[in-house]
């Protein structure tokens, strides 16, 4: 289980954010001002960031850290961790020195969730995070390398299969609509539809060798999406 750590004085956002990833299975700890929020990194040694830039109405006042700061320290005190910034700028200077600082993404308000969330597993896989090796019984599931192994028979996974089968395994036991598969793995692409993410499970469910009518992997919910029950082991 992953540990997040948001920075955002805004309550009704502070809120959305932290029901949602608490549900979607991550450890959230949450601060209004950025003093309180380096605390919570360095007590609980969380594994990812987000930070509002403009921390100017938190508890903390006018003599609070902004994001930028927060950032500058974490990164000063050798946290290695992802860091993402939100902010309503969108000046081209704000996203340089951003990165300049050690953000590692920079999202402008307003936002999504789904979008949050991918760009969340985005660089927690990239700083390593990601598992990518599952074993199923007698199936081998191998993401980096787009594989799925039968004993010594292969399957190989499209780049879409392989983004689809990753999002369904990270999230197992939950049921995932047809829209945010879109949202999350195709980004809602010109011409793509809930029929698109079907016949990507048809496929993936094929290269499973999965029965659809007695899934050990991918189960159907009518009308809303699927959900990956596949047990390690």
């Amino acid at each position: 289980m992953a540990r997040i750590l948001f920075c955002e004085d805004e309550e009704d956002l502070l809120s959305s954010l932290v029901a949602y990833f608490t549900r979607e299975g991550f450890e959230v700890f949450h601060a209004r001002g950025g003093k309180a929020g380096l605390e919570i990194a360095s007590r609980h040694k969380v594994d990812i960031a987000v930070l509002d830039v403009m921390l100017h109405e938190g508890p903390e006042g006018p003599n609070g850290l902004d994001g930028f700061q927060i950032l500058s320290e974490l990164r000063r005190t050798g946290f290695a961790g992802p860091v993402i910034l939100l902010t309503a700028r969108t000046l081209e200077h704000d996203k340089l020195l951003a990165f300049d600082l050690g953000a590692d993404d920079y999202i402008t308000k307003p936002f999504s969730l789904l979008e949050l969330r991918a760009r969340v597993n985005a660089v927690l896989k990239r700083a390593g995070g990601g598992k990518s090796v599952y074993r199923y019984a007698d199936v081998e599931v191998d993401l980096d390398n787009y594989l799925i192994r039968h004993g010594e028979e292969v399957e190989r996974l499209s780049n879409r299969e392989q983004e689809l089968l990753r999002y369904l395994i990270e999230h197992r036991g939950k049921v995932l609509g047809r829209e945010e598969l879109l949202a999350s793995i195709w980004k809602y692409s010109a011409g793509v539809t809930t029929r698109t993410v079907d016949t990507h499970i048809l496929n993936v469910r094929k290269k499973l060798r999965d029965d659809a009518g007695s899934p050990r992997f991918i189960e159907t919910y009518h009308g809303i999406g699927y959900k990956f029950v596949g047990e390690e082991g």
